[in-house]
Order: C-alpha cells, then structure tokens, then sequence
C-alpha cells in the first residue's frame, strides 16, 4: 500500500505533513525583521510564544480528531540518514538554492554544512539560516585590505535568510493520489523548503517510492495552495499569482500519461488577482460531499479550463468551459444538485473583509465537519446554517493574514 492516498479534499483525514515554528523565527539582527520575515511587511516583530501555542492547539485539535501527526524536521532527519547519498544531494540543492553565488562563499557554506555530525542538526542548520561569522572569516590575512577599508562582510548579517514560511506546509509539496508534486515556489526563498521535501519523497525509506508528478527543478512555478483534489479522476489547479499556466500544463501532462496517476481531465481556474488572497484555496474550498464554500467573485466571474489527453501520447488539449465553476464542478463530480456557500453568508459588507482573513481557507477533517479561523463570524454561521460541523481555531500569530487552518498541514492520507 502506498504510504500516501489523497483523492479528494474531505476524505477523513488520517495523517498529515506539520512544521512548528523554533529558533528559526529568532535568528535576524537588529532591524532585519521585515528582511526574513518578508509575509509581514506590516509588522516589526513575530510572537514565537503566541505562536506556539496557536501551533500546539492546532496540533492538538487534530489529534483529537484521530489524525496521526508527521513532523517535517523528523521525516527530514530520517531521509538524511537512510543513506549518504542523501546529505550529499540535499546539501548540493541547498548551496544552488540558497541564493550565495561564487565560489568563495558556496565553498564556505558547504564546507560549514559538510562539518555538522548528525542529521537533525543539519536539518536545524538549513531551517536556522547561517550568518557570514558562521562561514566566512574576514579576519584572515588574506583579507587584510577588505579589513582596512572597513568593507568586510558585517559578521552578524545573514547570508542565507532562515525558513520563516516553513510551517506552511501546503504549499512546497502536494498529494495527488499516491504521488506527490514537488513545486517549484513562487518566491526563490521559499525554494529552500522544497528541498526538505523533495529529501523525503526521494530517500526516505516510507516515502522513497512515492510517483513524482512534478519535479522543483521545473521552470514554470506552481503553489500547493493552488491544487485541490476533486475526486480520484478529478484534479482542480488555479491559475494565479503563484501558478502560471505553462505550470498547470506540465502537471496536466504528467498526470494524464503517468501510469501511476488516475486523473482524467485537469479544471484550471483563474483566481482574481489580489495581494492578499493569492491561490485557490484563499477563494475555495470543499466542506462536504456536494457543498463548497467560494468567494463571490470566483463564483460568478472565474474563467475555467479543461484540459484532457491529446490524440497523440504525451499531448494534452485544453478548453474553455462555458458556464464557469458551477458548471466545471458539475462535469467534475456528476452532481447537479451543487449547494455553494458564500464567504460572508448574507452579509456582503462582511464578505470582502472576511475573505482578505482567509475565511475560505478551512480544513475539512471529514466530510461535514470543518476547522475554520474563529475570527470570520458570519462566513462560521453562514456554515453553521447549512448544517457544516466547525472546530473554530485562532491562528493569527501563525499566519499574520496571510492564510488559514488548511495552509499549516499537508494531507498525506485522507479516507476516499
């Protein structure tokens, strides 16, 4: 049996992908902030103390429900110490990743990296970030004129910024079926996660097998918040900010001709353009059998796409579908008796606020039942009212408006 299975979006969830946030969020000199906290631009400080425990009480909830709980920085340690291979290659993707360039400075990263023992702490390493004091020594006599001059690298400035988006684990991986994509982010920061994951699904010793649907070294950028598994033929991928649709082509390519994949036809969705609500999911999402929740405007105006198989192996055709995400959903899943909720519920002076605070980004823990942000009260009621079960969650430290309780937990096993 696969050690994945995620087919649609509210199969009971069994088990799930998870980051806690640690001495990562700490590691910035004085008045750095905003330069490795970059989600924030409105805020100068982050609460690790608050954090934790909204991270604690979200993992906790989910216990509660039955949902075994995988922990990014343990699966990473045990693909670091499955075989050598794995430490060469993922220190080889860290250096290209990173953002150093020349061969003084990625001599001295993977040298600082080659001498840590023992894989947990190079998996911490790589999270922390590193500081020229770490790797770069200024003070050489080969460097007597930089020092002179008073140009030497500042030791206490970054030069690779810490992981500060590491516990949004939606987005550098998703599963579709028993595979797994490896996306290729949006932002070259963010890249540096990816590489955790694509450690895991390559070398670690339950996952090692895994198909890989796309591959992070592509060139077109796609986000897992962007992805959303209708049903086992079925797949739905947004057009936004975050995926272009040469992106949304190459994933319909491999997964309409990989022998491992069951999809059938891929619904590309084009999201509104906007600075806070970036993928599909900040839009849609799936609460129950026949029931979505959506934002008004994607409802009403979003362009769709079909994309099936070509007449030639290895092509694929794309459509627009007339009718939009009423009538895409439709085909998808064979229902006519569709019921949308709409963020906000009645209330359209709540709807734009209550969407820019992720109110349509919930969790289905199982069909019917559903974690929401707390803070959302009539989009809550408005679920409450189609008969939708809510496990309210406050998660504001943790996602600063820039997502909701589906953007901290990649679903590795749901119940079809």
């Amino acid at each position: 049996m696969s050690a994945l299975h995620v087919q649609n979006e509210i199969g009971k969830l069994k088990k799930a992908l998870l980051h806690c946030p640690g001495s990562e969020t700490r590691n910035y000199p004085d008045g750095q902030f905003n330069q490795v906290f970059t989600l924030r631009p409105s805020s100068s400080s982050f609460d690790l103390e608050k954090a934790l425990k909204e991270h604690h009480a979200y993992s906790a909830m989910l216990e509660r429900e039955g949902v075994e709980i995988l922990y990014l920085e343990n699966l990473l340690t045990e693909a670091l110490d499955a075989t050598e291979q794995a430490r060469r290659s993922f220190i080889d993707s860290y250096i290209s990743e990173c953002g150093a360039r020349g061969i003084e400075l990625e001599s001295a990263i993977r040298e600082y990296l080659e001498r840590i023992e023992g894989s947990r702490a190079l998996a911490q390493a790589a999270v922390n970030g590193i500081r020229y004091s770490q790797v770069f020594n200024t003070d050489k006599e080969v460097f007597s004129l930089t020092k002179l001059t008073a140009d030497a690298y500042s030791p206490d400035d970054l030069l690779v910024s810490p992981l500060n988006t590491m516990w949004f684990t939606r987005d550098p991986a998703s599963v579709i079926g028993e595979g797994v994509t490896l996306n290729h982010m949006y932002w070259p920061e963010r890249n540096r996660e990816v590489i955790a994951y694509k450690t895991i699904f390559t070398y670690h010793p339950d996952f090692r097998e895994t198909p890989q649907f796309f591959k992070h070294e592509s060139t077109y950028h796609i986000e897992g918040g962007d992805l959303h598994n209708l049903n086992s033929e079925n797949i739905a991928v947004g057009i936004s900010q975050r995926t272009e649709p040469a992106a949304i082509d190459t994933l319909a390519n491999n997964l309409l001709w990989d022998e491992n994949s069951t999809i059938e036809s891929v619904w590309a969705i084009q999201v509104p353009y906007d600075d806070l609500c970036i993928h599909l999911d900040t839009y849609f999402t799936r609460v129950d059998y026949e029931t979505f929740l959506v934002a008004r405007e994607l409802l009403d105006q979003a362009r769709v796409y079909r994309i099936t198989r070509g007449r030639s192996e290895g092509t694929t055709h794309a459509c627009h579908v007339a009718g939009g995400l009423k009538e895409a959903l439709r085909l998808a899943l064979g229902s006519s008796s569709l019921q949308f909720i709409l963020c906000g519920g009645s209330n359209p002076g709540a709807a734009e606020v209550e969407r820019t605070n992720n109110a349509t980004s919930t969790l289905c823990l199982e069909p019917g039942k559903v974690c929401v942000y707390e803070e959302n009260a009539e989009t809550n009621k408005a679920l409450e009212q189609a008969g939708i079960d809510l496990i309210p969650i406050s998660i504001f430290e943790l996602t600063n408006g820039f997502g909701g309780p589906n953007c901290l937990c990649l679903p590795l096993v749901r119940t079809s």
